[in-house]
């Protein structure tokens, strides 16, 4: 059987989907019998894609059973900002020459400077590193639609920083990964307020349909 129609993998992609893109909201069961009619599965696939989200800190075990999401407050919001720029700050610093950055497609921007920025931590060659920014990068990407309702400037600022790794400028990369992470942990109010939303999948990033 592939991989695509694997019950397992089928329910784990949609689910962690969801909750990177916070359709359940903080602190919220995910309630199983419901996501096994969605996904026309068993309720057995559901349990394990859960399980193994809550291995990876995804989603936690509720106290009378069943899995929630992830409760979002400002200071954890700004620990997990401040990590990730440590990850990226070690891998400037311990990495050799700057991988090439990736052409973005029109309307890319951000999507491209996160895989250059996983290409950059990869190119660190510590696995350890690379595990736990990857792992940080998926807690935050719940923050990601908030993000676009908070700040009206993103795709210039990926632009910005992939064109700094493109020029191999180290120095002005740091400073610019730093500008980046600081205004995130400075508007951690803000940003946990508008994630804390449920919001349809189906969205723009206003939150209107």
């Amino acid at each position: 059987m592939s991989r695509i129609r694997d019950p397992f993998h089928q329910a784990l992609s949609s689910l962690r989907e969801r909750v990177e893109q916070g359709v359940y909201g903080a602190g919220r069961p995910v309630v199983i019998v419901d996501e096994a009619q969605r996904l026309r599965l068993s309720t057995t696939p559901i349990r394990e894609a859960l399980a193994w989200l809550a291995g990876a800190g995804l989603v936690e075990r509720a106290p009378m059973g069943g899995y929630v999401t992830l409760q979002l407050d400002p200071a954890a919001v700004r620990d997990r900002l401040a990590f990730r720029l440590h990850c990226l700050r070690l891998s400037l610093e311990s990495a050799g020459p700057l991988p090439s950055a990736l052409a973005a497609e029109a309307g890319d921007e951000r999507a491209t400077l996160g895989r250059d920025l996983e290409r950059l931590v990869q190119s660190s060659g510590s696995l350890a590193l690379f595990d736990a920014f990857r792992r940080v990068t998926s807690l935050l990407a719940m923050l990601d639609g908030a993000e676009q309702r908070v700040f009206d400037d993103l795709d210039a600022e990926a632009a910005n920083i992939s064109a700094l790794l493109a020029e191999a400028d180290g120095e002005a990369l740091r400073g610019a990964l730093t500008l980046y992470h600081q205004r995130r942990m400075e508007a951690a109010p803000l940003l946990v307020l508008e994630a804390t939303a449920i919001r349809s999948p189906d969205a723009t990033p206003d939150g209107t349909p």
